[in-house]
């Protein structure tokens, strides 16, 4: 199974959360405010519902002076009397207004209708039931037919707009850059701009929206300075790149981090690990994650169990099992380090001691009595000894005692006070006491000495000379 790295984690942690931001970012794109149309933010604005009021009243009063009995009698008789009292009477209903009448075939104007400026309107009469005097006035014609349903002209009421300007200056545009004309459509399909607002060059940009006026030829044309794709996506580009780097920088600092302290914590447990093959355990091992505290605190458990039964098994390796002292590869231990030390000038000694008479109690009372003798013995030792002696069973009834940093003078004293201190007798079993006595060999170990046994050699010499002297004795054999 292929290995991964923390920092791998951190890399695949950083992509997915990068990847998330994107889609965050791009569902907040798509559900931005759409901004309205201009042509819905400016429908019917104040202006285009004044203009249009105007021209729905204007097509009203047309279609009732169509429908007046006196200017039916003027296009039927074409009276000059006729047609000018009505044209009087119109005149005098509404001053503002210019009114004409204009017959059906020849388009000629009916007697009472000035023809000046205005004679241009009937080219225009008939065509889409509306027309254009000039820029700033407002023309509307209405047909005008009689009982048979017989078109005989035309009625044409013209009004001047002075407030146009005025009423186009108000037109709302939705920004500072925008641009908007106010058009007129000619009768031979051109158009003619009548009043401009705002920038022109965006006009060259964007299509525009358009405003129609009902009732009129013109129309309000707008252009907007609407941002193109890449300035609308920018912002959010940008932001989604600042959160991922943001995002980058703190997960990779996250990672390092967390890599830093588990590697920390890793070395702990190896030198824990360590201490314990040599041994040894350490007061406190510091981790500062907490996943691995408590395994941390499972090993240190184990670890002094596993220590104790170690040093239990390592103290046994070195005692003998019966006298519950030290046995004789403890002693051939501490004897090298002894002798390896007269070197630097220190003195030790030992003594050889042969319980007397183990042969006869181990024949008259069974072994069983004779590993009681050597156990008490031994309990004997290390109750008259001193905390620094060394003792040792060398093997059968024979214990040694090592006195570090002790001359064989001090060492002859010692082994004195030990044959005062020794109890007299000892009950081996129920029923069974032995007196208890011992002889013994002192020497100490020389810097002249080649071997280190060379010391215990004459030692056990002395012991023997002990033993042929009547036993309970202890003898000295210095070095040559």
């Amino acid at each position: 199974m292929p290995h991964t790295s923390i920092s791998r984690f951190g890399l695949i942690l950083a992509a997915a959360l990068v990847l998330l931001a994107g889609l965050v970012t791009l569902a907040v794109y798509q559900t931005r405010p759409q901004p309205l149309p201009a042509g819905d933010e400016l429908d019917k604005p104040v202006m285009a519902a004044q203009i249009e009021f105007l021209a729905q009243a204007m097509r009203k009063s047309a279609a009732r002076i169509a429908a007046h009995p006196q200017t039916l009698a003027c296009f039927s008789t074409g009276s000059p009397e006729t047609c000018q009292a009505q044209a009087a009477n119109l005149h005098a209903l509404n001053q503002d207004a210019t009114v004409l009448f204009v017959t059906d075939g020849q388009r000629q104007l009916l007697p009472g209708f000035l023809p000046g400026d205005t004679r241009r309107l009937i080219t225009s009469a008939g065509q889409g039931g509306a027309g254009a005097a000039a820029t700033f006035s407002l023309a509307i014609s209405n047909p005008v037919t009689n009982a048979d349903g017989q078109r005989l002209g035309f009625v044409i009421v013209e009004q001047s707009l002075p407030q146009l300007q005025t009423l186009f200056d108000t037109l709302p545009l939705p920004d500072a850059a925008a641009y908007a004309e106010l058009q007129q459509s000619q009768g031979d399909g051109t158009v003619s701009v009548l009043m401009r607002r705002g920038n022109q060059a965006i006009k060259q940009r964007n299509p525009p929206n358009w405003i129609a006026l009902a009732g009129t030829p013109w129309t309000i044309a707008v252009w907007r300075n609407d941002p193109r794709a890449i300035e609308n996506i920018a912002p959010y580009a940008l932001g989604w790149l600042v959160v991922s780097l943001v995002i980058a920088v703190l997960v990779m600092a996250i990672t390092m981090t967390v890599r830093n302290r588990v590697s920390d914590n890793l070395r702990t447990l190896v030198k824990l690990t360590n201490d314990l093959r040599q041994q040894r355990l350490r007061s406190d091992y510091a981790v500062n994650l907490a996943e691995f505290a408590t395994p941390l605190e499972t090993m240190m458990k184990l670890g002094k169990v596993m220590l104790g039964r170690q040093k239990e098994a390592t103290s046994q390796a070195r005692l003998d099992h019966l006298s519950q002292v030290n046995n004789r590869r403890s002693f051939d231990e501490k004897q090298k380090e002894l002798f390896a030390s007269l070197k630097d000038g220190w003195s030790h000694s030992l003594l050889i001691l042969d319980i007397d008479n183990f042969k006869q109690v181990n024949d008259t009372f069974g072994h069983e009595a004779g590993d009681q003798l050597i156990i008490k013995f031994g309990n004997a030792l290390k109750g008259a000894l001193r905390n620094s002696d060394f003792i040792a069973r060398l093997g059968g009834d024979e214990f040694c005692v090592l006195f570090p940093f002790t001359p064989l003078e001090r060492a002859q004293e010692l082994a004195e006070r030990l044959r005062a201190n020794m109890p007299e007798s000892v009950e081996l079993i129920p029923g069974v006491t032995q007196k208890l006595s011992w002889s013994g060999g002192l020497s100490e170990y020389s810097r002249d000495d080649k071997q280190e046994n060379e010391a215990l050699a004459r030692a056990d010499a002395a012991l023997l000379e002990a033993k042929r002297s009547g036993r309970n004795a202890t003898r000295i054999r210095a070095a040559a």
